[in-house]
Parts: structure tokens; C-alpha cells; sequence
């Protein structure tokens, strides 16, 4: 009995230390799920979240006001303790303060890392492991871990692989050069990250969140194909008039600053926003929507002076100005004719 209560201490000592060691060892990711009207796909999405190899995770989903069946699906999850439901009755955007309710779902949480996974896409079973196990073995200065995905293509069932750069360290200038470094649903991100940048932003939860994280913190990546982002008619980047109105906030609000400025160079900030209206333009004109299409183009000269000499923006300023009929015809003998009509409605 002596040597029992001598020792008892120590073994209350090993234990607890045993349960710290393996709560360092497997922190709580927190998987915030944005839904609005995608009562289609949010099953799948959630299904795709709960199927992770790494278990120590809570899902958030955040119902944004839909007003088609997406909510009773949602509730299907509502007896899984690892799923959280929050439910909003109003439509927030992006372009708005706490867009997607994004803000609303970081203060539920309580992971040590966040993740986003839209409604209508889906992570492959060891995304967040694989991110993880990155994370243990890289330096403390790197905030965001990406990956590669893959886009599906609903209405013709097909899938391919997809991603922009494979860049790591401090990657805003690659931001600036090369355009978007993240596909946005692929980052697994620190949660200081955004108490670094805030989360009540009016572009919270988009890509954008991972371009201004990129000013603070060091970025790397899992050389796999881990996340899939589906590809239909009803993808928020069909909407683009308001996506475009969209950008041009965000760049005002964030890129277009003193202290972003000071940590790159002017020259490059405006070489970014000069291609982002040059790609905008692009898209406007194979719609056949001249007014807008010519908007973004003198948008982006203004913006960035030697953007004149780009050959994509000669040929859509050329296409701007020929009779509708023609540039019509070109496009579609090029296929470039987009099949989708230009829609101006908000997200």
C-alpha cells in the first residue's frame, strides 16, 4: 500500500502527460462548410468531410440562407456529434461583411486549423492527414498548407487535374506575377492566420482570404491531387457581372493599400489587378458583353500602361469594336463563343 501511494503520483504525472503528448499530437481541424441553395450537392460534401482518414475534426455548416431543400438535408447530420449546424436567414455574399457567414462559423469553432470546403465540392479521404503531416514537419513560419485538386465537369462527368502554382515560402509576389497561387478549398490554414487578416471581411471565405494571408505568412504545399471542385451551371463564378463588381472591391479594399504596398512594389500590385480585368474582359467579350467587356479593358489600362502591347488585349479590343455580327462569327468559328449567358445576379 506504501509503495502504491509512493508511486501514484508518478503515474498521474506519466498519464497526463501521455494525454497531452497525444492532444499535440492530433489537433482539432475545423471543416466550415458554406451552403446556399445546393441542395444537390451538400451531401456528398459533407459525406466527403466526415470520411477523413484524420478523425480529430468538427465540421461547420453554415446553411446561408438557402431557400430550396439544401437545410433538411443538412439536418440529416444534426444527431453526428463531429457536425455543427448554423443556420442563417439571410443571404450574405461575398462583397459584404461576414460573407458566407464565414465569420459567424470561425467564432463556432475551435480548431487549431481551419479548412473550407464548399458546398457543391468535395475533399478526397486523406486530404487533411496528408496537410497535417506536412505541417509537423515544416518550419512554424508556414501558416497555410495547399494541395492540388481536381475540377469535374458535371454535365459532361468528367475529371482533371488542376492547379496553378507550385510555389512555397512567401508567395505574394507570385501572387502578383503569376495570378492565384491556391485552388480554394485546398489550403489548410493555421488559425492565427486569421487572426492575422480577420475574418469579418467582405471576401471571408473566398480565395481571396489565402492572397492577403500570403503577406504575413509562408505558404507550402502537398504535391497531390487531394480536393475536387465540381464545375455546373450554378457556380457562383457563372454570376460574372457581380463577380467582377466583386474583384474590383476587393482590390480597392485590400491590394490597393499603404501597408501592402510597402511589403511589394506598386508595380506589381497593378500588374495583378491589370490581369484580373484583362481576364474579366476576355470573359465578357466571348459572352458577346461589350459594355462590361470594355469597362475591364480600359480598366486594366489605366491600371497598368504597357498592358497595350498585350496581344489578348488587342484582340478583345478589336472584338469590342467590330459590328457584333462579326465578332460573333469569329468567336464562333474559333470556339470561343461562350455558351454561357452573362448573368449579373448577386451569389
Amino acid at each position: 500500500m506504501c509503495f502504491f501511494a509512493l508511486f501514484l503520483p508518478f503515474f498521474i504525472i506519466v498519464t497526463f502527460k501521455k494525454i497531452e503528448f497525444n492532444m499535440k499530437k492530433e489537433p482539432l481541424v475545423s471543416i466550415i462548410i458554406p451552403c446556399y441553395n445546393y441542395e444537390k450537392y451538400v451531401e456528398k460534401s459533407i459525406e466527403s468531410a466526415l470520411a477523413q482518414t484524420y478523425k480529430n475534426i468538427e465540421i461547420i455548416v453554415v446553411d446561408n440562407g438557402s431557400t430550396d431543400n439544401s437545410l433538411s438535408i443538412i439536418n440529416k447530420f444534426s444527431t453526428n456529434k463531429k457536425v455543427r449546424i448554423l443556420t442563417f436567414e439571410n443571404n450574405n455574399p461575398p462583397g459584404k461583411k461576414n460573407s458566407f457567414h464565414f465569420h459567424d462559423a470561425i467564432k463556432e469553432s475551435k480548431g487549431e486549423y481551419i479548412s473550407t470546403l464548399y458546398a457543391d465540392d468535395w475533399y478526397l479521404p486523406d486530404k487533411i492527414e496528408k496537410q497535417l503531416d506536412l505541417f509537423s514537419r515544416i518550419p512554424d513560419s508556414v501558416g497555410v498548407v495547399y494541395c492540388h485538386g481536381s475540377g469535374y465537369i458535371e454535365k459532361d462527368n468528367v475529371k482533371f487535374k488542376w492547379h496553378f502554382q507550385s510555389v512555397r515560402g512567401y508567395v505574394f509576389n507570385d501572387y502578383l506575377k503569376k495570378g492565384d497561387v491556391v485552388i480554394p478549398i485546398s489550403p489548410l490554414v493555421k488559425r492565427y492566420c486569421y487572426k492575422i487578416i480577420g475574418s469579418n471581411n467582405i471576401w471571408s471565405g473566398t480565395e481571396y482570404d489565402f492572397l492577403i494571408m500570403s503577406l504575413y505568412v509562408d505558404f507550402d504545399f502537398v504535391d497531390e491531387y487531394l480536393v475536387v471542385m465540381r464545375l455546373h451551371n450554378y457556380n457562383d463564378a457563372k454570376n460574372i457581372g457581380s463577380v467582377y463588381r466583386r474583384v474590383i472591391k476587393f482590390h480597392n479594399t485590400a491590394l490597393l493599400t499603404e501597408r501592402t504596398i510597402q511589403r511589394s512594389s506598386r508595380f506589381l500590385i497593378n500588374r495583378r489587378i491589370a490581369s484580373d480585368y484583362l481576364t474579366f474582359g476576355l470573359d465578357f467579350i466571348v459572352r458577346l458583353d461589350v459594355e462590361n467587356s470594355k469597362d475591364a479593358v480600359f480598366n486594366a489600362l489605366r491600371t497598368h500602361k504597357f498592358y497595350i502591347f498585350k496581344f489578348r488585349l488587342l484582340v478583345c479590343m478589336a472584338l469590342i469594336y467590330l459590328p457584333r455580327s462579326v465578332s460573333k462569327y469569329i468567336l464562333d468559328k474559333t470556339n470561343k463563343l461562350s455558351s454561357t449567358p452573362i448573368n449579373t445576379c448577386s451569389w
